[in-house]
């Protein structure tokens, strides 16, 4: 029989390529699959067992507690308001995604559960009854009824679609409809509402909305030069003047990636050319605030006042992911830090808090001996647009949160992080093994008034709403040179006539703190922390002072004179802590237990459950009224007591000068001097000479120089002249807006700063070989030579071979212009000698 040509065609149509619908269904399928790991699983396999565990045991507490009566006005008594609290609707929703994970996941406890289906679809028709459908209006916060709800509902829908009737469905997409129609917004809050989009046109096979919600992402993709979003020098930024990488924009990488990857290579593909960006973000953005697999603090905002658990873990899970989507260089790099971010304690973290399916990627991943872990990142990473360092080395991090008149200090908006008014005054973060000093309930229980780096006005203060204070000075920032760096904060208190000074040296195994200029006149007192340091369970970590054990006992309190040096044993194996003063100081002590609820910081999300903690608290005391005070200490950390006292009898470190006008410090066996130049006009500190406000760093390793310079303010729309009492031989390299304007006899630089935002700015110089200017007549000879002469040899003209033995070698602990005597054979004699570079 000849069939119409028409019917040829449809048929063909059919059996070359599935139907438009058939790919909604893939790509539903594909989504469910991202939520529960799919039917796939190692069940035998311990790490995805446990996760497996974690949603059973979620799914049956919360339907234990679930209100099943037929007369019910809420499904859980915490989560009751109807018209006030717009949180309980996304909590709700929450709770019965949890429910439904544990339903629709292969081996949970509650798989495939009848009744508990029942009872899902129970309470989902009445949340569309009563509480979020298309006919409600919003009220209280936008985020509820706009993401929170939507984003979990969505994911109820693709979960229980099946058991779902195609009028329930109708019903609970109207309601997304209603209030998330197409994604708008910036940066973490429009990828969320594009998720929301995307996901919504999936379940309802609606291929407008699926393109609507992917075009969505198409604004976050680019750098931005102001507001929100990711900057060139890998600040992110939400609300304008709040860095949160690890809050709003953890949660944008997580939300994005996981929707990327489930339209990868259908007919909904991201193709904007800038989606490479995000591999950039990976690198730049986000992995240096990971610190064994847990997310720094820092850049979390008010998210530090809520008792969630596991954003590092997520995050990780999200890198992990968009190794599929990524080139095989970038693809192989977060790979290998996923790797690194698991071992340890942070594997069963990442195991109970990720999503299933990334679980099984992590075991996939820790059994492909082909790919190593990362290692420990180092470096010292400036983020001038946040006002945020992070300093890396072997064995520990140190951060540093800081505030200006572009970065608030801290954020409280809906009763969250009612006590964060110091979070952004130079608050320092000192990582090592001790995974849980800012975790475990840290927030709550720390004292708020005494957070560690910051100088403070201790006057009470009343709960926090709705404030973000930006000051009015502009100096904040630094410079980074290799792996060293040095910042500064020109501090103007909050709601306090409190001004100071503050810098942060950051070197090879210290951390040099400088304040200066610290001035109050409002009678009240004025301290400078120096640690407020989370203790063993016992409360008896170890302290000593000048190698004096002080009281384990709690409470203990005290006013300690002369002190050099200081060392409190760490809560595990390696984890301890050194403090050195330059000069003997009257310290302040104080060992107390403290107790707190989360709730007490976030009356909008925390529990009423205290908790208790131990902590040594170490600061100065400036009195009252204070006029131009200052302090000086190191932060050494991992050192043992013995360690400690051999620094602080020998230490490696130079303060050249600590006042309002510069603060700089030199490291002497690394041959580098950093300082922050607080004025404009000509200045010099030791060897270096600058005509505006900046911060610079020098290194001289071997025969070569190198120079950072940077604009802290972030005003200054010309230049930065910098000199040097030394000459070199020539340019090695030299960043873009670095014009070297003289080599010799004066190294001069003219550096260009306008519209840098901060950033560093690098070059690299060799430097001559000496000449041969000294002739050895006896058996002694005496170089008297302008400049540093740390690791140099002699060398003779004749053989140009060293000395031989310790007499040829010149170690001179640093200065300019100081006369060195040398030894030499008197076979030597009357031969003339240089100085030969290490």
């Amino acid at each position: 029989m000849r069939l119409p040509p028409a019917l040829v065609c449809l048929i063909l149509l059919v059996v070359v390529s599935p139907s438009l619908a058939d790919n909604f269904d893939v790509l539903r399928l594909r989504w469910k699959e991202t939520l529960t790991g799919g039917t796939n699983l190692d069940l035998a396999n311990p790490d995805i067992a446990t996760a497996i565990s974690v949603i059973s045991s979620s799914a049956e507490s919360w339907w234990v507690t679930l209100n099943k009566a037929p007369n019910r006005t809420a499904l859980w008594p915490d989560a009751a308001s109807m018209a006030t609290n717009s949180s309980h609707i996304t909590l709700t929703y929450q709770r019965l995604r949890a429910m439904a994970l544990g339903y629709a996941t292969r081996g949970a406890s509650v798989e495939g559960n009848a009744l508990l289906r029942a009872d899902l679809i129970s309470a989902l028709d009445w949340m569309n009854a009563n509480r979020y459908n298309k006919s409600k209006s919003e009220y209280d916060n936008w985020w509820d009824w706009e993401i929170g709800s939507p984003l979990a509902l969505n994911d109820l829908s693709v979960l229980l679609y099946d058991d779902l009737s195609a009028t329930q469905i109708a019903n609970y997409m109207s309601a997304v409809d209603k209030f998330t129609p197409v994604p708008s917004k910036t940066a973490a809050n429009r990828v969320w509402l594009s998720a929301v989009v995307v996901v919504r046109g999936v379940i309802g096979k609606n291929s407008s909305k699926i393109a609507t919600g992917r075009d969505g992402f198409t604004p976050v993709f680019s750098d931005v030069t102001s507001g929100d979003g990711f900057y060139a020098d890998g600040s992110f930024v939400q609300h304008d003047i709040l860095p949160y990488v690890g809050g709003y924009g953890a949660s944008l990488l997580m939300n994005l990636v996981p929707v990327m990857d489930l339209l990868n290579g259908s007919t909904w593909q991201v193709t904007d050319v800038k989606r490479t960006n995000v591999f950039r973000w990976i690198h730049n953005s986000y992995q240096p605030f990971i610190y064994n697999g847990a997310m720094m603090d820092l850049v979390r905002g008010r998210e530090i006042s809520r008792e969630s658990k596991g954003v590092g873990s997520l995050l990780v899970a999200a890198i992990l992911r968009c190794a599929r989507l990524a080139p095989p260089a970038d693809a192989a790099a977060f790979k290998g830090m996923a790797k690194h971010w698991m071992q340890g304690d942070a594997r069963r973290k990442f195991m109970t808090n990720a999503p299933l399916s990334s679980v099984a990627m992590a075991v996939e991943l820790l059994n492909d001996a082909d790919t190593p872990p990362r290692g420990e990142l180092l470096g010292n990473f400036q983020f001038p647009r946040s006002d945020r360092v992070v300093h890396l080395r072997p064995g520990f991090g140190f951060a540093l949160s800081m505030s200006s008149s572009r970065v608030a200090n801290f954020e409280s908006l809906n009763q969250e992080n009612v006590h964060g008014w110091f979070t952004g005054e130079g608050l320092t973060y000192l990582y090592n093994d001790d995974d849980t000093q800012f975790a475990d309930n840290f927030w709550p229980t720390v004292n708020p008034y005494r957070l560690p780096g910051t100088t403070v006005d201790v006057r009470t203060r009343a709960d926090s709403s709705g404030e973000e204070y930006l000051g009015t000075n502009k100096w904040v920032g630094g410079a980074s040179l290799g792996q060293f760096g040095v910042a500064g904060m020109q501090l103007d208190a909050w709601s306090s006539t409190l001004t100071a000074k503050k810098s942060w040296f950051m070197f090879d195994n210290e951390i040099v703190a400088l304040g200066a200029g610290i001035t109050s006149s409002d009678n009240r007192s004025i301290e400078t922390v120096i640690d407020s340091h989370k203790l063993n369970g016992a409360g008896t970590n170890a302290l000593l002072l000048n190698e004096v054990a002080r009281p384990v006992t709690v409470p203990w309190s005290a006013t300690s004179v002369k002190v050099s040096w200081a060392h409190l044993a760490g809560n595990v194996l390696g984890a301890d802590v050194g403090y050195y003063f330059p000069q003997p100081v009257a310290l302040k002590g104080l060992r107390e237990t403290r107790t707190n609820s989360w709730f007490e910081i976030n009356a909008k999300r925390g529990s009423t459950n205290r908790y208790a903690h131990h902590y040594l608290t170490l600061w100065f005391d400036h009195g009252s009224n204070p006029v131009n005070a200052s302090y000086s200490y190191v932060l050494l950390p991992n050192k043992t007591p013995d360690e400690v006292a051999s620094y602080a009898a020998a230490p490696d470190i130079s303060v050249l000068e600590n006042s309002p006008r510069a603060q700089a410090v030199r490291e002497n066996r690394l041959n580098a001097t950093a300082v922050n130049f607080w004025n404009d006009g000509p200045a010099t500190v030791g060897d270096i000479t600058v005509d505006k406000k900046s911060a610079v760093i020098t290194q001289t390793t071997g025969r070569e120089f190198e120079v950072a310079v940077s604009d802290p303010t972030q005003a200054n729309t010309k230049t930065i002249n910098v000199e040097f009492a030394r000459g070199v031989a020539g340019t090695l390299s030299a960043d873009p807006g670095v014009t070297v304007t003289a080599l010799t006899p004066r190294l001069k630089l003219a550096v260009n700063v306008n519209n840098a935002g901060g950033r560093t700015f690098r070059a690299r110089f060799q430097l001559p070989l000496l000449p041969f200017v000294q002739r050895a007549t006896t058996d002694t000879l005496i170089f008297s030579w302008p400049g540093d002469l740390v690791g140099y040899r002699l060398q003779s003209r004749t053989n140009l071979c060293d000395l031989e033995g310790d007499r040829g070698w010149v170690n001179v602990p640093g200065g300019v212009n100081s006369p060195v005597t040398v030894s030499i054979s008197k076979s030597k004699a009357g031969e003339f000698f240089r100085l030969k570079a290490p």
